[in-house]
């Protein structure tokens, strides 16, 4: 392999530095600028959130590749216009790059007509609960209500739907007493608890409203404690719908 006129430039060590830092950078960058958008923005629309995706890393990347490239003084950097070249170079790879990613997730979502893809067990937060979790629960609060989401559960499986969390491809639903994964968008997982109250709390992160039980913070990071132990964290964002419901006046948010 060698774009950007690398395969007649160098050598085969030169071409595995060259590409590997590029390819190490890459995935570095996609991992962080994913993350931060989760926190900044959080949840997002599927299109707005490639375009940015893209256009960060490659404002990102680009100057990596070019000085790289004047470094080995490849070809595509040369001239008055090598580092417009690199650019647009990078955008596209990244853009093509994105779109076979949205082609693939597309097709994932096509195929779970039915969950196929779940796994369900017993989940203790706190290490306390010993047989008890794997004994039916009847929890005090109901929160999962007529939500299209328990439809997606596994025959058998009981209790409110406390929380939601995104985890690459897949949605962690957390009952009480079990956890449930389900091949699908977070947004889709959201939009399907339409008829129980609660929050998106931060960016990957929902709970039911009467799953809240108190109110932490650590390090200046608000959380929400939920009643099977679990702590989710709150941001900056996602604050104000919190006051706007008065969780945080009821909890007293100074804890």
């Amino acid at each position: 392999m060698g774009p950007f006129g690398t395969y007649s430039g160098l050598d085969w060590g030169q071409r595995g530095v060259f590409w590997g830092l590029i390819s190490a950078s890459s995935v570095f960058l996609s991992t962080f600028i994913r993350s931060l958008r989760r926190h900044i923005w959080g949840e997002i629309s599927d299109t707005l959130r490639e375009i940015l995706h893209v256009t960060v890393l490659t404002l990102c990347l680009s100057p990596l590749v070019y000085g790289l490239a004047v470094y080995y003084r490849v070809e595509a950097a040369s001239g008055a216009n090598g580092y417009l070249r690199v650019l647009l170079f990078v955008m596209l790879l990244c853009g093509l790059l994105s779109a076979l990613r949205r082609i693939n997730h597309n097709e994932e979502l096509l195929s779970r007509e039915a969950p196929k893809e779940v796994q369900q067990m017993s989940y203790d937060p706190l290490g306390m609960m010993g047989d008890a979790a794997n004994e039916p629960h009847d929890p005090e609060v109901s929160t999962d209500g007529d939500c299209r989401l328990m439809a997606r559960m596994p025959t058998g499986t009981t209790g409110p739907i406390l929380h939601l969390a995104a985890r690459d491809h897949f949605v962690d639903v957390e009952l009480d007493g079990a956890l449930v994964s389900l091949r699908m968008s977070f947004s889709d997982a959201v939009a399907e608890m339409d008829a129980v109250p609660g929050f998106i709390t931060h960016g990957a992160h929902w709970v039911a409203e009467a799953a809240i039980v108190s109110l932490s913070k650590k390090d200046g990071q608000l959380a929400v404690l939920l009643k099977n132990g679990r702590s989710v964290p709150v941001s900056r964002y996602a604050r104000p719908k919190l006051e706007e419901a008065g969780i945080l006046a009821q909890f007293d948010a100074s804890a």
